[in-house]
């Protein structure tokens, strides 16, 4: 058998397991492997295949390390800006109750026990739809 024939077969079986995972990671060493056997394809020797299958994995992982890191989390931005913003309480009873925030009624929390409700109440933390809230 070819020895591009291997790459290739090898890259289908990386990029078929892919489709179960979602990483992206397997489909970047699919593509290195396809590489590698167009590299064997055109004649180059082992070494060079092995060179352009690593250099392909290793900058799509550096890539792919980077997208992700940057696209990570984008909602906890937007909770972010919430914290620190002032509430109009509607109710209130045992550290818990609804509060006017944003032109909607929001649940909240009290983040300890001795929060006073007299007091203006401030967003310390959002958890899922419930506002965390403190003096």
């Amino acid at each position: 058998m070819q020895t591009y024939l291997l790459w290739w077969i090898v890259a289908a079986v990386l990029v078929g397991l892919e489709l179960t995972t979602g990483t992206f990671y397997l489909l970047l060493y699919g593509l290195a492997a396809a590489a590698a056997g167009i590299a064997a394809w055109m004649g180059l020797g082992w070494a060079a295949q092995f060179f352009v299958a690593a250099l392909i994995a290793i900058l799509g992982t550096l890539a792919l390390q980077r997208w992700k890191r940057d696209t990570a989390h984008p909602e906890s931005t937007v909770q972010d800006m919430d914290i620190g913003q002032t509430v109009q309480v509607e109710s209130w009873q045992d550290g818990r109750g609804q509060v006017r925030y944003r032109g909607a009624l929001w649940d909240a929390e009290a983040v300890s026990a001795d929060t006073d409700a007299a007091q203006p109440l401030i967003i310390r933390a959002v958890r899922g739809n419930t506002l965390i809230l403190g003096n």
